[in-house]
């Protein structure tokens, strides 16, 4: 008599996590030969070398690459525990110093010229530093005319920035070293931002969230590019404006609900003027009244965003005609000889990248998140996608995806399953360490 199954047999927990992460590196490889494949083709722009990545292969170990690998021990060995046991501002402190750490750790992989280094390119900001300083009122307003004339960077972002930059150095903050410092502590700031944020929103089940997560968060690969970039700074600013207004509908005292609005609106007001990709990217705080249901600290924070458009259309730049000056520069230059399927590819995968095993494994469970930490994993998702799908992000979304990641990452929460399994969640915050150690290892950036 042939036997009948009583119950189906279940596949392993960590098959389907395990089954994205291997999917995402075969992902790379792929890359890697299907750019080999089309190189040289006429018509046919790609990137520096290193495809999907924007460098070149270079097998390059230093002190900073063993001081980062100690944090990774450290990380994995302490991180679970420390992340459920500390008090919430400690874990905070924590989280935000070890981030800064390991950071730095990766940046000065070989010296510590390796964290000014970027900023000083001829491609980045710097150059157009001294004019706007000296005259920011006439740069703002014969920017959008006189876009072909600036450095690439500066050609496809508004004035922002550069005018963030001729403030400081004004003011004796001025240099690589300034800059650098900038981006760097921002950038690595952002993962306090998304922790206060889950919190605020997601209340009990949202702060577990991101205790759970920020172990790998910490560790993600993002960290590689964000020393140093302006997009880690951009991540920042998205990151503390989406966090602002978290506090703002969440707080039961009028004065800190007015005064967190306002400082929201400022800093997602800032947004557009930094980068022209988070004018997508800020959908992420229309998460915050959707969650909360509190509406009138978005519609303050909302006039505040509509006054900074407007104050800087009345000092020369309108944001649609700098939009249309920078996408002209773009279908003059390299950016249409950029084969549209193979960065479509490239964007999806390179997200997995920088959100890690961990990140990308989570992604497959991201069901078990709490609502609001789920909301805010698939709008970054979806707002990459989107960026990806126009067509008119090809590539280099290292950089240009840090914004997003620091919010998609956080689905690495989704892996833990209960205190008892830290043996199992040990193992993913090594393997995120692991990647990214060896992608900084194997892959020199321009950034």
């Amino acid at each position: 008599m042939p036997r009948h199954p009583t119950a189906a047999r279940r596949a392993p927990d960590w098959l389907l996590p395990v089954g994205a992460v291997v999917l995402v590196g075969a992902g790379v490889l792929l890359l890697v030969s299907w750019a080999q494949e089309i190189r040289g083709r006429d018509g046919v722009v790609l990137l520096t070398g290193a495809e999907p990545f924007v460098g070149h292969w270079d097998l390059r170990v230093g002190m900073g690459t063993v001081v980062a690998a100690g944090v990774v021990a450290v990380v994995a060995a302490f991180g679970p525990r420390l992340a459920t046991t500390l008090r919430w501002g400690a874990l905070l402190a924590a989280a935000g110093g070890t981030a800064l750490a390991f950071t730095v750790a990766l940046g000065a992989a070989t010296s510590w010229a390796g964290l000014t280094d970027p900023v000083r390119s001829r491609h980045e900001y710097l150059p157009v530093v001294p004019d706007a300083a000296a005259d920011p009122a006439g740069f703002v307003a014969a920017f959008t005319a006189q876009v072909g004339d600036y450095p690439i960077h500066v050609r496809g972002h508004p004035p922002g920035f550069v005018v963030l930059l001729a403030g400081m150095d004004r003011v004796g903050l001025g240099g690589a070293g300034w800059a650098a410092a900038l981006m760097i502590v921002a950038g690595t700031s952002a993962v306090v931002a998304v922790a206060v944020t889950l919190r605020r929103l997601g209340g009990d089940a949202g702060e577990t969230t991101a205790r759970r997560a920020l172990p790998a968060v910490v560790l993600a690969p993002a960290a590689l590019w964000v020393a140093t970039t302006a997009d880690a700074f951009f991540a920042g600013v998205l990151a503390w404006g989406v966090a602002a207004l978290a506090v703002a509908s969440t707080t039961s005292r009028a004065w800190v609900r007015w005064v967190a609005a306002v400082g929201a609106g400022v800093l997602l007001g800032a947004c557009p003027f930094l980068s022209y990709g988070l004018l997508h990217m800020g959908v992420l705080a229309l998460v915050v009244p959707w969650a909360t249901r509190r509406w009138t600290p978005t519609l303050v924070a909302g006039a505040v965003v509509v006054l900074t458009v407007l104050a800087w259309g009345a000092a020369g730049f309108w944001l649609w005609d700098g939009l249309a000056a920078t996408h002209g520069e773009w279908g003059d230059g390299s950016g249409t000889g950029r084969p549209y399927l193979y960065f479509l590819v490239a964007d999806v995968v390179l997200l997995g990248v920088l959100v890690g095993p961990a990140g990308t494994g989570g992604l497959t469970r991201v069901a078990r998140l709490d609502r609001t930490s789920r909301a805010l994993v698939l709008v970054a998702v979806a707002s990459a996608l989107l960026g990806a799908l126009s067509g008119f992000e090809r590539g280099e979304v290292e950089r240009i995806w840090l914004p997003l990641a620091c919010w998609v990452a956080p689905a690495a929460a989704a892996l833990v399953d209960a205190p008892r399994r830290v043996a199992g969640w040990r193992w993913w915050i090594a393997a995120q360490g692991l990647a990214t150690l060896v992608i900084g290892v194997v892959v020199r950036s321009p950034w």
